[in-house]
């Protein structure tokens, strides 16, 4: 064709030839007229292309986004199919399940008795010793992920899909009282809340390899960093310091790589600890406050290149590591003397 385009699903329809064409950029359905020589665009999808298309009983079913429209040549009109199969599969009758392969996370009340659990979609909470369980979500239609109990012990938060869209809940952790929701700042889906222990913000990331703080009280979320590559897997790990100014966390750089840096939650500033050239990962601080451990290898390039068949046999190994967060604390790993 002179517009250089693809044509292709040719179909005879009331005296015109019907077909599919990306002459104006998406693939849409065009309609020729053999009489005047002319055509004419009669769909104008700019999202996802047209993908087949076939004619019968004078109108023209289509596939768009994943979805069957159908064309009506006499009024030119455009209608989107909802398609139900009804079966009757075991696979998808309501059932009670059991067992520990539907626990997706947990996380442990900060006096050890009870732990919370993400099990199969439901939020529930179960005794170390004595006492039942406690379902405190009980949406079989929704899914509740990652449990993070509040410093205090009072509360649990978690991520739930219930209203449609991905929020962060917070609840009475004995399932009594009101629940309050909060909208987060992200990509949309999000992951691995953690509590600071003064227990007024929550560290999270989100789809698009970001780290958010929340604020609690107000619930504004800040951006914290970001990945430089958007890798298979999101891979920010963030874990608080003890007196709750600092947050260490690991992030991308463009080799790969992962760099270790802390932010400075008053200040708004991060700060890097290591300097990219090797794979750091499991920041951790000391209880103290003046160590920061972490993990980090110098030989993760090879294995990184997680496409690449060529990796397959490639391992990865990390060593421990311990840095002094102020320059004055002596290191406990350094060479003694007896002079």
């Amino acid at each position: 064709p002179k517009e250089r385009s693809n044509d292709t699903d040719a179909m005879w329809v009331g005296g015109k030839i019907y077909f599919r064409s990306d002459r104006a950029g998406e693939f849409n359905l065009y309609s020729f007229d053999p009489s005047s020589k002319t055509v004419a665009q009669l769909t104008k999808h700019a999202d996802f292309p047209i993908l087949n298309a076939s004619s019968g009983g004078g109108r023209i079913v289509y596939e768009q986004a994943g979805w069957l429209h159908l064309f009506d040549p006499s009024t030119s009109a455009s209608k989107r199919l909802s398609i139900g199969v009804a079966a009757d599969l075991v696979d998808t009758r309501p059932r009670f399940v059991k067992g520990a392969d539907y626990v997706r996370s947990a996380d442990v009340s900060p006096s050890g008795s009870r732990v919370a659990l993400a099990f199969r979609g439901e939020i529930v909470t179960v005794p170390a010793e004595k006492g039942d369980p406690r379902n405190l979500t009980a949406t079989p239609g929704a899914n509740e992920r990652y449990p993070a109990w509040s410093p205090d012990g009072k509360t649990i938060a978690w991520i739930s899909d219930e209203s449609g869209e991905n929020k962060l809940v917070l609840a009475p952790q004995d399932g009594r009282g009101e629940r309050r929701v909060v909208a987060l700042e992200g990509a949309g889906f999000y992951f691995d809340p953690k509590w600071s222990p003064d227990g007024k913000k929550i560290s999270y990331r989100d789809n698009s390899h970001s780290l958010f703080v929340l604020d609690v009280a107000s619930g504004a979320s800040k951006r914290v960093a970001q990945d430089a590559l958007y890798d298979v897997v999101a891979e920010i790990e963030h874990n608080w310091s003890s007196d709750s100014h600092w947050l260490a966390y690991t992030v991308q750089n463009t080799t790969g790589f992962h760099r270790v840096e802390i932010y400075d939650v008053e200040g708004g500033a991060s700060h890097a600890i290591t300097d990219g050239l090797s794979d750091a990962s499991e920041p951790v601080f000391d209880a103290g406050g003046k160590y920061l451990y972490l993990a980090a290898s110098t030989d993760a390039g090879p294995f990184l290149t997680w496409f690449s068949q060529a990796s397959a046999d490639i391992e990865q190994r990390n060593s421990l590591y311990l840095i002094c967060l102020a320059k004055d604390t002596p290191s406990p790993l350094a060479k003694e003397s007896d002079e």
